[in-house]
């Protein structure tokens, strides 16, 4: 699946957080031999162990947030989750 898709993100504001992600060594990305649509390189990206991390701490940060009623219970839900 393509990853812009499978976020919601436009792909060139895409491509800026996912270099920044592996820049700071959340994530690694691996090129492939083969090119894709419009001779592409096709990019596979890998979470690193802190990304995992990264990820947790995120998740915990929302769910405060939730608790301490900054955002409503629905506020991270898209229409399509119900």
């Amino acid at each position: 699946m393509r990853i812009e898709r499978a976020t919601g993100i436009e792909r060139k504001e895409l491509k800026i957080h996912l270099e920044k992600l592996v820049q700071s060594g959340y994530i690694s990305q691996h090129m492939l031999e083969k090119k894709g649509r419009g001779g592409h390189p096709i990019i596979i990206y890998n979470i690193l162990e802190s990304g995992r991390n990264l990820r947790g701490d995120i998740g915990r940060w929302i769910d405060m947030c939730i608790r301490l009623g900054y955002y409503p219970d629905d506020f991270f839900y898209l229409p399509s989750d119900a």
